[in-house]
């Protein structure tokens, strides 16, 4: 099926601050008389759709199955996508195998012969006001990926599942919760590790300069590629770009896939002002990536089919999904046991971590934020916020910082929300959230022997501040406007007797959590 395309399809980022303030507006609505086309006209506004342009139909005549008889489509896009509309209340859920009842007259009308093939869509959208349904009826029936329902208020989280609307090719993924996601993603990284080095994790003994010389060019693309892929479902880029540069710019046999990605390496290490306007128009959509991540250039590696199989497998899964917690044990699962029990590395469980870090910290902090009851209260207890510093003093792959750094981003926004109440702005917060933030990755350090796991703490450190950004978004006019990757974390020091760690700064004592456990 080909979608109507969008000239100027809007960004991710666009389309996600337009979905944030859509479901603040239209989550408590209920009367789908007075509502309901324009509850469809500004859903489709948030994705650059204009109704009128488009060929958004509502109230499009079309004979009903059941009965034989003219009825009326809420909202019908040839070709597209149809969508019907419930009252409050009134959008039953559908189970496996199975339709709701809006879905029910969404195929009644569809059944009745006056919409012709050529006009039959791929989506049936449906919703009461409080909750959008949206079913692929490509997928087969009684696929968990077939149908999703979400809140209207968590439409921020869900929205991906409507990008095909501005033109975005669908991607279909099943629904996971973040402990079965985090286990996958492991699973996917450890298969594609064991693909490019053609070595599963064993128990033969292995010194530490041979297990470095293995696993040196390996580590370095991994975590750039873990990088990568992240982008890919985090709104860092247009969704799926990486995905779709492997599977359309290189070959299916894999060989040119090593030499491509160094050129797409140097390519984000490049600032903008400096780029080739002559290169290959595919890497154009690319930013410019701050920082060090790409910045050495390794050996090209080589690639085959089966490794790049692998990759585009990887690349497939939803990584917005995982916990934090992953990169731990991805760690873990791509690193021999010998070499693991030899440097003293084990994983620790996100829960143990927060039983760590809430009697340590967070416990008081949550209790002074609910304690105080003006805004000058929370003003002074923000500024303080950004006086605490965090130290790992054997931070390994940065699972305690990561969720500290989580954490205390959830008590920041939760302060600034509660401040916004306080002063009665409703949805519109007086400072820019950008100039606001208190909560900084330069406020947590960290210390590590080995390089690798430094590094996967650094790139760690980013992607859950992209997930806290996140966060942010689904609470309009909070929209912190980190587009490229800074250095900012400090968790990252593979010679730590030679490279000190900066200094605590403001008038709190530095907050240290022992990673070594």
């Amino acid at each position: 099926m080909t979608l109507v395309s969008v000239t100027k399809p809007l960004s991710i980022g666009e389309i996600r601050r337009n979905v944030a303030q859509f479901a603040a507006q239209w989550s408590s609505e209920t009367r789908e008389r007075g509502e309901s086309q324009s509850f469809w006209t500004e859903l489709l506004d948030c994705f650059g759709i204009s109704r009128k342009r488009q060929g958004v139909l509502f109230e499009r005549p079309a004979r009903r199955a059941s009965t034989g008889k003219t009825g009326f489509i809420d909202v019908f896009w040839p070709g597209v996508m149809l969508a019907e509309q419930k009252s409050g209340g009134k959008l039953t859920v559908a189970a496996d195998g199975e339709r709701s009842n809006a879905e029910e007259q969404a195929f009644d009308y569809l059944n009745g012969g006056d919409v012709t093939e050529a006009e039959f869509p791929r989506y049936v959208l449906t919703s009461d006001f409080a909750s959008i349904q949206v079913t692929d009826l490509e997928a087969p029936m009684g696929d968990p990926g077939r149908t999703l329902t979400f809140n209207t208020a968590d439409f921020a989280d869900h929205f991906e599942r409507l990008l095909f609307l501005a033109g975005y090719q669908q991607r279909s993924f099943v629904e996971q919760d973040q402990e079965e996601a985090s286990i996958e993603a492991a699973r996917l990284m450890a298969a594609l590790y064991v693909a490019l080095t053609g070595d599963a994790d064993t128990d033969e003994t292995i010194d530490e300069d041979q297990e470095q010389a293995i696993t040196l060019e390996a580590s370095v693309l991994m975590t750039r590629l873990l990088f990568l892929m992240f982008g890919d479902d985090a709104g860092l880029w247009e969704r799926g770009l990486f995905l779709r540069w492997v599977q359309d710019r290189t070959a299916e046999d894999g060989s040119d896939l090593g030499a491509l990605l160094n050129g797409l390496f140097d390519w984000l290490n490049t600032e903008t002002r400096r780029r080739d306007v002559r290169a290959d128009p595919a890497l154009r959509d690319f930013p410019y990536v701050n920082g060090s991540l790409f910045a050495d250039r390794e050996a090209t590696p080589y690639f085959d089919k089966t490794m790049r199989q692998a990759l585009l497998k990887a690349c497939e899964f939803e990584w917005t999904r995982i916990s934090p917690a992953v990169f731990g044990s991805l760690f873990q699962s791509i690193k021999s046991k010998q070499a693991r029990r030899s440097a003293g590395e084990h994983y620790t469980t996100e829960q143990n971590i927060l039983k760590t870090i809430r009697p340590l910290f967070l416990d008081e902090l949550r209790g002074r934020l609910e304690a105080a009851d003006t805004p000058a209260k929370l003003r002074r207890l923000h500024d303080q916020l950004g006086e605490y510093r965090f130290l790992d003093p054997a931070c390994g792959c940065g699972n305690f910082l990561v969720v500290a750094y989580r954490e205390m981003r959830q008590l920041e926004l939760d302060l600034l929300v509660k401040l916004r109440d306080l002063q009665g702005t409703g949805n519109v917060l007086a400072l820019d959230a950008s100039y606001d933030l208190k909560v900084r990755l330069d406020a947590f350090h960290g210390i590590e022997l080995h390089w690798w796991p430094a590094k996967i703490a650094e790139t760690a450190m980013f992607l859950v501040d992209q997930q806290a950004n996140r966060r942010m978004e689904k609470t309009p006019d909070q929209r912190p406007p980190r587009l490229a990757r800074r250095s900012d974390a400090q968790p990252a020091h593979h010679q730590p007797a030679l490279l000190p760690v900066a200094p605590v700064r403001g008038s709190v004592p530095g907050r240290a959590v022992d990673g070594q456990h």
